[in-house]
């Protein structure tokens, strides 16, 4: 079919999308649009536009779903007040968390499709797809290759990868294994023919996305590892950092350390959700690791045989109010912050999620006490950044150049290392001209709360600026 006929085509649908939840989602958005483009379909940012109206929707906390639900209900109005029809889809984890709630109480929604159902949006646009598309999890649910269209809708330059989906842990708090299923890892084969491609487009930086990395390929046969995958990787041309998300904090091998901190491509940067510190808080939770393994992982990072002189960045999440979180447990979690001085921290009061063994647990902490225990962590992790953004001030760190500031139109986005997209802040540049995805040596001059603030002439002074 030629480009004017395929244009022309009553078949040919205008589809628009809305990405919820974390990087795994977007990844899997991605494919969604991808598998629209190569079905000769319009992607549009118009909802007035469309006649397909998709929402790829995240269900694992009460706030994510409540967005979820709340878009959804947008998208359906703008489908009732439209002069022409429209098709709404409902994709990822909530519809497949709560397939035959959603459609008994939404008949506004035409099409349902779960966490693992990307392809199934092609069905959906040639009309041959029924309304209830969510498929089962299970080890052989699906997963994207290398050759599955995908486009990526953020700068080139830097790209999240998918390297494994589902998970096979069983923490008690965590609704994950029955939104994405069991755990399924892609090969590395199969990896590194798709950053190849990436590269070949533009990306420097790698984000590598998995429930848990450290479980990577332990379910293929034969068996791989992250760090298999690592050294395959470090090997292709062009790329630069490679950021790693997530990790288990007793599932880090001291030879993934040492690539952390002395392979040049592999970013000196580890996010590792530890949850918390007190031992018996980490049984209720079902971690499988208690507080000594937490300040051994700690330690392990900045020990100078496995790191040399190398600075690794840490961030870590850590959750407060779990069933059984007494006022001393939590006390140790706090001197626990603010002993180690973790670089990036974020903290999130527990959430009762049905269907989890937490769920069940007594010694329910209560909310409000809970959201003040979140608060006070993260005033004290404000103190310690600032502390760390002020001993920058001076420092040469290499930047990757995002794009022009939203903040002043001579001013340049980046970010440092240590700076994951979206979470850890930026990088503003100063006092001269880079491109985006380029890595450039700046001169910190100044630190906030949230960013840092270097200059690109070195040898301008930090009260130069000020």
């Amino acid at each position: 079919m030629t480009a004017a006929s395929r244009s022309a085509s009553p078949d040919r649908r205008k589809v628009y999308f809305v990405s919820l939840g974390c990087p795994k989602n977007q990844v899997d958005t991605e494919v969604m649009i991808g598998v629209v483009e190569g079905g000769g379909h319009e992607l549009v940012d118009d909802v007035e536009e469309a006649d397909t109206l998709v929402v790829n929707t995240c269900g694992f906390i009460d706030a994510a779903k409540e967005e979820s639900i709340e878009t959804i209900l947008e998208l359906a109005a703008a489908k009732q007040e439209s002069g022409s029809p429209k098709t709404l889809v409902v994709a990822g984890c909530l519809s497949q968390r709560y397939p035959e709630q959603l459609a008994a109480e939404m008949p506004e929604v035409d099409h349902f499709l779960g966490s693992a159902d990307q392809l199934g949006l092609a069905r959906v646009l040639g009309g041959q797809a029924p309304r209830m598309g969510v498929s089962s999890l299970g080890k052989r649910a699906y997963l994207y290759d290398h050759a599955t269209p995908r486009r990526i809708t953020g700068a080139r330059h830097s790209v999240y990868v998918k390297i494994a989906e589902g998970c096979d842990r069983p923490c008690g708090f965590c609704i994950i294994p029955k939104l994405r299923g069991a755990q399924r890892s892609r090969s590395v084969y199969d990896v590194v023919e798709e950053v190849h491609a990436l590269v070949e487009h533009g990306a420097r930086e790698l984000c590598l996305v998995a429930q848990d990395l450290t479980l990577y390929g332990r379910d293929l046969e034969p068996r791989a590892t992250l760090e298999q995958l690592l050294d395959a990787l470090v090997g292709i041309d062009g790329l630069r950092w490679i950021r790693l998300h997530y990790a288990y904090p007793s599932a880090v091998t001291d030879g993934l350390i040492e690539r952390i901190a002395g392979q040049p491509k592999v970013a000196t940067y580890l996010d590792v959700p530890m949850q918390h510190v007190d031992s018996e808080v980490l049984k209720k939770m079902r971690r499988g690791y208690g507080e000594r393994q937490v300040r051994e992982l700690v330690e392990r990072l900045r020990d100078p045989r496995l790191v040399g002189d190398a600075r690794v960045w840490l961030r870590t999440t850590m959750l407060v109010g779990h069933p059984g979180e007494s006022e001393d447990a939590y006390r140790r979690l706090y001197d626990f912050v603010a002993e180690g001085e973790l670089d990036h921290l974020g903290v999130f009061p527990w959430s009762r999620e049905e269907g989890t063994t937490s769920a069940m647990q007594p010694g329910r902490v209560d909310e409000a006490r809970a959201q003040e225990r979140a608060a006070e962590l993260m005033e004290l992790q404000a103190g310690i950044r600032a502390r760390k953004h002020a001993a920058l001030v001076g420092s040469m760190l290499e930047v990757l150049v995002q794009g022009p500031s939203e903040e002043h139109e001579w001013l340049l986005d980046g970010r440092h290392e240590g700076q994951a997209p979206e979470i850890d802040g930026l990088t503003i540049l100063t006092n001269g001209e880079a491109s985006p995805g380029e890595i450039v040596t700046a001169k910190v001059v100044s630190a906030g709360p949230h960013d840092l603030v270097a200059s690109l002439d070195l040898d301008v002074e930090p009260d130069e600026l000020d």
